[in-house]
């Protein structure tokens, strides 16, 4: 008996059963009927054998439906084919005629700890005895906060405004501290950027709070409204990056002790200057938080980026001075990869490069076309998160090695899209969007989770 007990155990451990599921079906249409959201929902899926482009499963593979952040996905990798897999986002100083300028690299990751380290390198190249000015050169990207077709629930409090300017991710830390007789609340800014608060907040034993920025207004004043039951830390985008960049510019010059007292002017770098400094953040660094960790301002600068390079490249003009690297070229630029890779462009269309707006549509058939042409000809998943990473985290722990995938989230909607190495160690790319959705998000990843074992069993 313990024999045959220990046979059955044996057998079970040869097949990986996924976690708090009950489907073990490759019945597609069971699993759609169990979630009960066909008849309320839209679910598209479409799922195609990487190798032999034979079509596996497919239900509104057509219809356009709001992609959410799987679109950075294809927006990360248009950018990639522009930039190069080399690409670094540099912030460096050069030297001509006596002057200093700082050029601007619109890297998502430059911190505090990185202009620091800049400056230091510029103490340690020059003499400033000779330095009468020092410009900045703000072109690479356009200073437009954010791209058409967003509403302010999309981007507050989550996504700071998107500029060349980019220190800390344009974020500060303000910590709301309860009082030891619990008898008021006091806010605490330690940075030199500054806020005014409307303190609405009371103690209470729960934590249920919320900060509002009034947009109707120029004034950089947020309300803090609800309870709190403890200190809490909070992270708030800037309202100016400029002045934030160049507050923390100053912070480094004064750590340095940098003998520079006159104000930053603006120009371009001039042809022939010399490089004196540098630090900078790879392609492959950048990708992490976009495409792990889904991050919707990481993702627009980059596709700003690449945008004018495409736009150089391509001999599209500045109007009035202002920088080539604007949304609108970047979308030029991903409708142009896609279209030469012999993509239909009647199922697709974006408005931005993080996914945000809801005016972005794609049909789940040109996603999986479009993903089995960039596995195939740029090694996309080398940049994809897997089971159990990122966005992904907890979820599909059984595919660990086998799943490469990226998510979207919106209210009421989700999307998942990815390449996965099935049961029978066959490659197959699969895209699901399930739109109009009531329930609650974690049904909604269940969902999705349960679609994926059928694939993985197919």
């Amino acid at each position: 008996m313990l024999k045959k007990f220990l046979l059955v155990l044996f057998i079970l451990s040869l097949f990986p059963l996924r976690a708090n599921s009950a489907i073990f079906s490759y019945d597609f249409a069971k699993v759609i009927s169990q979630q009960d959201i066909d008849g309320s929902s839209t679910v598209s899926i479409y799922v195609k054998d990487i190798k032999t482009s034979k079509v596996l499963y497919s239900k509104n593979e057509n219809k356009l439906l709001n992609t959410a952040s799987s679109l950075k996905l294809f927006t990360f990798a248009s950018a990639l084919n522009t930039l190069g897999n080399d690409y670094k986002f540099v912030t460096a100083f050069y030297i001509h005629g006596g002057n200093l300028y700082l050029k601007l690299g619109a890297d998502p990751l430059l911190s505090r700890s990185d202009l620091y380290e800049l400056v230091s390198k510029l103490k340690k190249s020059v003499d400033f005895k000779n330095i009468k000015y020092i410009y900045i050169d703000d072109k690479i990207i356009s200073n437009v906060p954010y791209p058409d077709g967003w509403c302010i629930d999309d981007f507050w409090p989550s996504i700071a405004p998107i500029s060349p300017y980019i220190i800390d991710g344009n974020k500060v830390r303000v910590r709301l501290i309860i009082s030891s007789d619990r008898d008021s609340i006091n806010i605490v800014q330690n940075d030199k950027y500054r806020f005014s608060f409307i303190n609405q907040l009371q103690i209470s034993d729960e934590n249920d709070f919320d900060f509002v920025k009034n947009y109707s207004s120029m004034q950089n004043v947020i309300t803090l409204k609800g309870q709190i039951s403890h200190d809490e830390d909070i992270v708030i985008p800037v309202s100016d990056p400029k002045y934030f960049f160049i507050a923390r510019l100053e912070n480094a010059f004064g750590k340095y002790s940098i003998p520079y007292s006159d104000k930053f002017y603006f120009k371009e770098v001039p042809n022939g200057a010399k490089k004196v400094a540098s630090v900078f953040h790879t392609i492959d660094e950048v990708s992490v938080p976009i495409l792990k960790y889904s991050d919707n301002f990481s993702s627009e600068v980059l596709f700003r980026v690449a945008g004018a390079k495409y736009a150089k490249e391509n001999g599209i003009k500045s109007f009035n001075g202002l920088s080539i690297g604007t949304t609108k070229n970047a979308i030029e630029m991903f409708y142009s990869f896609y279209k030469n890779a012999g993509l239909d462009m009647r199922y697709i269309k974006i408005v931005d490069g993080s996914g945000v707006s809801r005016y972005n549509a794609a049909s789940t058939k040109w996603l999986v076309d479009a993903l089995i042409m960039l596995d195939k000809k740029k090694n996309i998943r080398d940049f994809m998160e897997g089971a159990d990473e990122g966005t992904l985290k907890k979820r599909l722990r059984y595919l660990k090695g086998n799943l490469w995938a990226k998510t979207g989230t919106h209210q009421g909607l989700s999307s998942l899209v990815g390449v996965l190495k099935t049961r029978k160690k066959n490659d197959v790319a699969f895209g699901i969007i399930i739109q109009c959705f009531t329930k609650s998000a974690k049904s909604l990843k269940t969902f999705e989770d349960d679609i994926v074992d059928c694939i993985f069993n197919l």
